[in-house]
């Protein structure tokens, strides 16, 4: 997420002038909540912040008391926002739900962001596993970082060695969650991943406001195309990068992993026809392909039975119904698609699902959900 890279950035610029500063994690919620267990806020003694852990209400209070509640130590803030809560209250807001914060002072947290940016470099994900109840264990975590390595503060080998477990499972699901013990001990195992990386093979006017749109929400945008007229950085300024290159061999080169999409829109049959017969054989999450369906039949039937592999990942005509016309509303349409396909989820109405909208399973009931993520988008 855009989000977690301001953070990084803000750390960096208080360790390099000695700032001290306080990190707020989400590390539970019940009923309605505005962000998720994994949001954070990163705040300096100065006043400067970034990232945040609501919808605006919850910051500034944060910002008044993060230095006098952790001076003792970590600490689980509880804020209830309920019509009945003390935000609600104090502020006449009411998210109808209670959200619990971990604070820690930068010196015990620098670990966490050190592992943050080690996932973002080496995109393999991580686990963390956080202690929030009982109050003397409070801000005790365990570790399993982007190699695989395991560090810990516990003296308790047994919670070590099941938080361990519990942490191996997430990773293994890629799915953060609340764990408890029969004995009451509460912790938050969170999935930290690398940031999404879109491909875009085509360099037409029409990339532009896709490639404008995935950097606002902090992926990561190759564009490839192998006409130099067109591939090129002045051209798409918030790109990571700008490619000349033919797409059979970007689409052969390129690096795909999980957290990896791909869209095709060359506006060039043969072009699009190359990248896809290498991309038939990777394997993608999405792959979505600009054009008219009867365009992409014609391009899988020259492909042949290769092609099958992708399955669900293919997307054609790329993008969700929302009625687009023009280069930036199939921007939108393209990016909103990918998102809900890495979250797993189908890109419907809100207002048409059962449960909670936070679950992965349709009627999910609120009250007995285990939080889940796929992507740190």
């Amino acid at each position: 997420m855009k989000e977690l890279q301001r953070i990084l950035e803000l750390w960096a610029e208080a360790k390099s002038s000695g700032e001290p500063a306080v990190l707020a994690t989400v590390v539970k919620t019940r009923g309605s909540a505005y962000r998720l267990p994994g949001a954070r806020l990163l705040l300096t003694q100065s006043g400067k912040r970034a990232g945040s852990v609501s919808g605006g209400c919850l910051e500034d209070d944060l910002t008044r008391k993060a230095w006098w509640l952790t001076e003792n130590g970590p600490v689980v803030k509880r804020y209830d926002t309920t019509p009945e809560g003390e935000i609600a209250s104090s502020f006449g807001l009411g998210c109808s739900g209670i959200i619990y914060v971990l604070l820690e002072r930068l010196n015990l947290a620098e670990n966490i962001l050190l592992m943050i940016r080690k996932v973002r470099l080496e995109r393999k994900p991580a686990a963390i596993a956080y202690v929030i109840h009982p109050r003397e264990l409070v801000g005790q975590k365990l570790v399993i970082d982007a190699s695989g390595h395991v560090t810990h503060d516990f003296r308790n080998g047994a919670l070590a060695n099941f938080l361990e477990g519990e942490s191996r499972t997430a990773l293994l699901e890629r799915s953060s969650r609340n764990v408890r013990t029969k004995d009451g001990l509460e912790a938050f195992i969170e999935v930290v991943t690398p940031e999404v990386r879109l491909l875009i093979f085509g360099a037409g006017d029409d990339a532009i406001p896709l490639t404008d749109l995935a950097k606002h929400l902090g992926w990561h945008v190759t564009v490839f195309d192998g006409r130099a007229h067109y591939a090129r950085r002045e051209k798409f300024p918030n790109a990571g990068e700008v490619l000349v290159r033919e797409t059979a061999e970007a689409a052969a080169s390129a690096g795909i992993d999980h957290w990896t999409a791909a869209v095709l829109m060359s506006h060039s049959y043969s072009q699009d026809l190359a990248a896809l017969r290498k991309l038939a054989s990777r394997d993608l999450r999405y792959l979505g392909i600009l054009g008219p369906r009867k365009r992409t039949e014609q391009l899988i039937g020259e492909i042949g039975p290769d092609v099958s592999r992708l399955g669900p990942a293919l997307h054609s005509p790329m993008g969700l119904d929302i009625g687009a016309d023009g280069p930036e509303q199939v921007a939108l349409a393209v990016v909103a698609e990918i998102q809900a396909v890495l979250n797993g989820r189908t890109g419907g109405a809100l207002r048409e699902r059962g449960g909670s909208i936070h679950s992965r399973e349709e009627g999910f009931p609120e009250e007995e959900q285990v939080w889940v993520q796929l992507s740190c988008v």
